[in-house]
Parts: C-alpha cells; structure tokens; sequence
C-alpha cells in the first residue's frame, strides 16, 4: 500500500520581512500622526481619495521594482544600487541626496516624539526623546536583523491602530455619535503653496518616501537570494501601506474640521473615541516613529562607515545625538516643508527606477 507524502506549504519568511521592512520604512510620525496626509491629501476636497488610491498604486509598482533590482544585483549598501540607477555620474549627487533625506527623516521622527510627549504625558520631552533614541540604537547595533525583526515585530501594531480607529470612528457616525464626513472651512485649512494640485502631491508624497525605501532596501540585496519572493513582498509592503493610508484618509474626514488645528490629527481622533484607544495609538504611533528612525539611522550609518571609516555602531550613537539636537525645531514645520522640497529633488530617481528596471530586462532578454 502505497503511503502519499503530504508537504506543508512553507512560510515566505523572506517575503514577509520584507513587506514589513517596507511598511515600517514609511511609516513614521508624519505618516501615522496624520500630519503628513493632511498636507498631501486632507486639503484636496474633491480629490484627496484619488490621490490616496493613485499614491498606493505607485507605492506598489515602485516598491516591486526596487526590490527585483536589489535582489538581481545583489546590491549591499545603496552605492552598488544608485550606480544602476543613476548611473556613475550622477551617483555622488544622488548619494548625497539620499544622505541629507535620511538625516531629516530621523530627526522629523525624533521631533514626533517631542510632539506625542507633549499631547500624551507630562514626562519632559528629553527623557522621552532619550528613551526613543535608545531603542534605535539597539536596533541598529543588531544591524540588518535587528532592523528587520523590529520592523517585523512592529508593524501588526503600525497597520492594525489606524484601521480601527478608522472603524470605530465610521460605526460612530453611522450611530449619530460623531458627526459625518464633512469639507472643512477654507480659513481652517493651510494650503501648502509647495503642493498646487492633488496629482502633484500623490506623486510628491510616493517620491520623498521611496528615498528612505531605496536605502533601506539597497542594503539587504544580499538576504534578498530569490527575486520572486522579494517582489512579492514588496508587493504586500505596498498594499499594506494603501490600507493605511486609506484608513487614516476615512478618519480625518470623519473627524472633520477640528483635526486641523493640532500636530498630532490621528491622536485627537482616537481621543474622541476613548481614553482606551487613545493611549493605545499612542503606543502605536511611538512605534511608527522608532521603526522609520531606527531605519534611517540603520541605513545612514552604514553609508558613512567607509567615508568616516568608524565602527557601524558609533556612527549610529553621532547621528541619533545630532538628530535629537535637531529635533526641536518642530514637528509639522517640519513635516510641512522638508517632504515636498524633498519630492520634488527625489523625482529624477524615481524615474531612473523605472529605466534602470527597463534596461535590467532588456539585457536579460539579450
């Protein structure tokens, strides 16, 4: 009698890391707290939907492509992928692009943290910013395993906070408890001279995070052996971000005119539904902000190891001091201006993702 083997599908465990690594990347402080979206999409009215839905279509092809180039060139630092993107010309320029963006990245997130502490405790800002920037420098003393595993540890608790504040927030409206979506008043809003129309801001918004995503994912060509798998979760990374967005999209609105005039709109709104939910974003929003610091830092620290030629890890502690020096120039000003600006100098690289990706084909087919 003939016994039939029965195999268990196996764990993309790769694939996985990866999505998460994704998520975790562009989900920091601006991203959760709402901020971010407020510029970028909240002052768009018709039109922020629409930007939502075409941000997250790009955040999935573009996350694909750089994962399948990562992957077939083995790539360990974002030198070896920026040299086929942009090529050995441009690459000192972009480099230092991507240097300047990471830096401000980390130090946007370590001024999130002064801004929670503010809206959540009484505990003095350094003590928070203190404990913050410990964790990030545990992560990136593990490195790329730490990161990876802090990313992977993380984001349930980064996608999952907004999706239900998102929908307790719409069962509320439907039981007459909050009032429904709503257009808020033209004095109300900032417009933002940088971002002039809903298309401009979608692919403004894609452009800034991807620089962070391009470092971050440049150095893990090496854990990255089958294409395949990275693009697939790459992919899922993508989708993951859309509902994110999306759900933070449902909450500003639901929360209408009120979530304009405070730096952290998604905590007011999970304050609305309970004191509960409230500490709960909280948690998740500090989470948001140690995961994107900690790979920025990771990312930056491994750039200018050869440069300054010092160890991974004290590069890692002078970056995190500087950042949180930096860090009290303030959040939304911040978050308001440095993104747009570094969209609009991220554009050429996500245009030299596309024809690197098509060249890559073209000689494959060769």
């Amino acid at each position: 009698m003939k016994t039939r083997c029965v195999t268990t599908p196996r764990i993309d465990w790769t694939g996985i890391k990866l999505a998460a690594t994704y998520l975790g990347a562009v989900v920091g402080a601006g991203f959760a707290s709402g901020q971010e979206h407020l510029h970028f999409f909240g002052q768009f009215s018709p039109g922020g939907e629409l930007g939502v839905g075409m941000a997250g279509v790009l955040f999935v092809v573009f996350g694909v492509l750089l994962a399948d180039l990562v992957s077939r060139h083995r790539t360990s630092s974002p030198e070896d992928l920026l040299g086929h993107i942009a090529g050995k010309a441009m690459t000192p320029v972009v480099d230092g692009l991507l240097t300047a963006f990471m830096f401000c990245s980390v130090c946007i997130m370590l001024a999130g943290t002064v801004a929670l502490l503010k809206e959540q405790t009484s505990l003095p800002p350094d003590i928070g910013v203190g404990l913050t920037a410990l964790v990030i420098l545990i992560a990136c003393t593990r490195g790329v395993e730490g990161v990876l595993y802090l990313n992977a540890f993380m984001s349930p608790v980064l996608l999952g906070a907004p999706i239900l504040v998102a929908t307790l927030s719409l069962v509320q409206v439907r039981r007459g408890l909050l009032r429904p979506p709503c257009t808020p008043a033209p004095e109300v809003i900032g417009r933002n001279s940088l971002l002039p129309a809903w298309p401009v801001a979608s692919v403004l918004y894609v452009s800034y995070n991807l620089l962070i995503v391009i470092g971050t994912f440049a150095s893990m060509g090496n854990e990255l052996a089958r294409a395949r798998a990275a693009r697939r979760g790459a992919a899922m990374g993508g989708v993951a971000l859309t509902l994110f967005m999306a759900a933070i999209h449902v909450t500003l609105a639901v929360h209408g005119d009120a979530v304009w005039t405070t730096e952290v709109p998604m905590l007011l709104a999970a304050s609305r539904l309970g004191p509960g939910l409230r500490g709960l974003y909280s948690i998740s929003l500090w989470c948001a902000m140690v995961t994107t610091a900690a790979t920025g830092c990771f990312s930056l620290s491994r750039r200018l190891e050869k440069r300054l030629r010092l160890p991974q890890p004290a590069i890692a502690i002078l970056v995190t001091i500087l950042a949180a020096l930096l860090a009290q120039v303030g959040f939304a000003s911040l978050v308001s201006r440095v993104y747009p600006v570094f969209g609009y100098l991220g554009l050429p690289l996500v245009f030299g993702i596309a024809l690197a990706t098509i060249r890559s084909r073209v000689t494959i087919m060769r």
